[in-house]
């Protein structure tokens, strides 16, 4: 029986007085890879953020390893949030730093490794992610593409549980979002637990085991990836992959 990493019970969002997020429910097991795709603005990236404590929900539950991150302390909540990893579309990286130091930073201050076993580690995740031999530059000479995969190596280097993707490819040029693809399809081979916010339909439909359809702060249709996109049920999908495969 699969296991779920995490479970989302009636999450809402509000900012300002508009609700973002309409009563989210779903689970999203071990080892699966969770693709969330929608038009602009139906809340998948606030949702990402909900389930991750970087901006809390308004109401709802987030069980992840037993415990509700809505309800943990200060302390529970930092604990559990070093085992979600995050990679942003904007890469987040220190310009004033190397690339083995942006690496380094977090499993040094955070998980308290020694400089060496820090380093050491660093370095296997660059090589996994093809960067190894950028690890004194500095993020200023690299391309888009190399600074995602940089932020993909850093965020595997605090040894996540799950790990989302918030539009990782949104911000690189054309030619450089096959390299970063390529890595996350290695880590759904290795079963990494994924949940990737993105436009790239074709991509999701390929490497996603799950795929969730929102629309207007709602998840409108939930499938598994072949399913949704030959046979969606409801007419809001249809008719958003029907302009997304157009484009």
């Amino acid at each position: 029986m699969t296991k779920a990493a995490i479970e989302l019970k009636d999450i809402t969002k509000e900012f300002n007085g508009n609700q973002v997020l309409k009563g989210i429910n779903g689970e999203i097991d071990e080892g699966q890879v969770l693709a969330i795709i929608g038009p602009s603005g139906s809340g998948k990236s606030t949702l990402l953020r909900a389930v991750n404590q970087l901006a809390a929900p308004s109401s709802g539950s987030v069980v992840f390893e037993g415990q509700d991150l809505t309800k943990a302390g200060k302390q529970s909540l930092n604990h559990l949030g070093e085992k979600i990893g995050m990679v942003f579309q904007s890469f987040n990286l220190f310009p004033n730093h190397t690339v083995l130091d942006n690496v380094t930073l977090g499993p040094r201050r955070v998980k308290k490794l020694s400089d060496e076993q820090a380093n050491q580690e660093a370095m296997h995740y660059l090589k996994q992610v093809g960067m190894a031999e950028k690890a004194n530059a500095y993020p200023d000479s690299l391309s888009g593409g190399q600074k995602q995969r940089v932020a993909i190596a850093r965020a595997l280097a605090m040894q996540p549980k799950v790990l989302f993707f918030d539009e990782p490819t949104s911000a690189l040029d054309p030619e450089n979002v096959g390299e970063v693809l390529k890595v996350i399809q290695q880590l759904a081979s290795e079963k990494m637990t994924m949940v990737i916010v993105t436009h790239e339909m074709h991509f999701a439909k390929q490497v996603a085991d799950k795929i969730w359809f929102m629309d207007d702060g709602q998840i409108v249709e939930e499938n598994d990836a072949e399913s949704l996109f030959s046979h969606p049920k409801e007419e809001k999908t249809k008719h958003f992959i029907e302009q997304v495969l157009m484009d």
